[in-house]
């Protein structure tokens, strides 16, 4: 094999490698510091569900959309996020910022819930809404709920660690 065949497939190999795809084949994926994806879910979903709030009974579907966007970008970072699996080795450490950082998700996704059934139970109580309006918000509010408890605790892990250099 000629030098600029090798140097062209070690080229290669380096490219495929900085993917991370054959870390995620052989089950050892590199945990990554997410700082602006889950923001970007959490504005998404934020913004579809005060699309919902905006426009009750009418074009829903574009505030659906944009909570469903940020529900599929939020459930992403469960994987690639610094947060290890229940089923991976952790030491202590990752264990108490795994704890935190759920404990965050999970106030931050509950704080979301009661204020929106109350707003919702508020909203039905004054003859704002019809119940099939209040039915679509409170669909709208669940999957909110779930972009919610995805994204949290990656954004919370990832701003309060510093990043991890490859040596390290």
């Amino acid at each position: 094999m000629s030098d600029r065949q090798h140097r062209f497939l070690a080229w290669l190999d380096r490219s495929v490698m900085w993917t991370g795809v054959p870390d995620l084949a052989t089950g050892t994926p590199r945990k990554r510091h997410l700082r602006w994806p889950p923001l970007l879910a959490l504005l998404v979903s934020s913004g579809g569900l005060l699309w919902c709030l905006l426009h009750p009974g009418r074009s829903y579907w574009i505030g659906y959309t944009l909570i469903m966007v940020g529900f599929f970008i939020a459930n992403l970072m469960p994987i690639w996020g610094p947060l290890r699996r229940f089923s991976e080795r952790a030491d202590e450490f990752e264990r108490q910022q795994r704890r935190d950082s759920l404990l965050v998700g999970l106030a931050a996704a509950a704080a979301a819930g009661i204020g929106g059934i109350w707003l919702t139970v508020g909203m039905l109580a004054m003859e704002r809404w019809p119940a099939t309006v209040a039915q679509q918000e409170l669909t709208a509010l669940a999957f909110y709920m779930m972009a919610l408890f995805s994204a949290v605790p990656t954004l919370h892990a990832s701003w309060r660690t510093r990043p991890l250099g490859e040596e390290e």
